[in-house]
């Protein structure tokens, strides 16, 4: 049976060669658009598209069920902090900019995860035969104001993290490995958290991250020993070894 993955976070268009990579990897693919773009979901290149509403737990909660529509199994789910696409669409700082990433690159991310985990934690209750549900944190890093005034060379990056958008970086880093902290035991939820630098060549395209983060879910599924709390609290650099490889 093929599996169920939902792409958030890079929306459509921009993570449009993320999604269509992953639809070759015997996926069903739902992949996220601004719901201010898109009011109504639509397929195209082999994966579903849903509008998401970051700022509504509502909204949160429409994006699964409608997923669910999409393909009645929800298997896999990634959410995208992209640092350096946020460090071009949000570079004000002001009130405004301020309560809009509060409400999008930090709510936003909140309340999507807590329905994900409290879709997975149905699926127990019910008895479905699926396995237990994957939950990725994939962080993009950005260099910030902070790493330039330390390191001058990096002022040579196109655009550097705004204190607002590292502060949101900062607060999806440590949701993720909290929310991973709290399910190292789980028999529903396995978190995976996944870490992209510009020293990671496989993270330089989208089409082969993709194609790695597929390749690395998949040798989950034949782990022999679930991994110790202190590695799934741990950050996977992309373009690693197989999880095999811990045992």
């Amino acid at each position: 049976m093929d599996k169920t993955i939902l792409i958030a976070g890079k929306n459509i268009p921009e993570g449009s060669d993320f999604a269509s990579s992953l639809s070759v990897k015997s996926r069903t693919v739902i992949a996220t658009a601004s719901s201010d773009e898109k009011k109504e979901s639509y397929t195209e290149n082999g994966y579903t598209v849903v509008p998401w509403n970051r700022a509504s737990a509502l909204s949160a909660r429409s994006l699964i069920l409608n997923s669910l529509n999409v393909s009645n199994h929800l298997d896999e789910v990634v959410l995208i902090f992209d640092e350096a696409q946020y460090a071009v669409a949000y570079n004000r700082i002001d009130a405004i900019e301020t309560a809009r990433i509060i409400d999008e690159l930090i709510i936003g991310y909140q309340y999507l995860a807590s329905e994900v985990i409290s879709r997975f934690d149905q699926k127990k209750l019910h008895n479905e035969e699926i396995g237990m549900g994957k939950i990725v944190f994939l962080y993009k890093v950005n260099p910030n104001q902070n790493d330039a005034a330390t390191n001058p060379n990096v002022r040579s990056v196109a655009t550097l993290s705004s204190p607002l958008v590292a502060a949101a970086a900062a607060a999806f880093k440590s949701f993720a490995e909290n929310i991973a902290a709290l399910h190292t035991k789980s028999t529903t939820v396995y978190p995976v958290l996944v870490i992209c630098d510009s020293s990671m060549e496989v993270a330089h395209r989208d089409t082969t991250l993709a194609s790695w983060l597929c390749d690395y879910l998949d040798s989950i599924d034949d782990l022999k020993k679930r991994p110790s709390a202190k590695q799934l609290v741990s950050w996977v650099k992309a373009g690693a070894k197989k999880p095999g490889g811990w045992f």
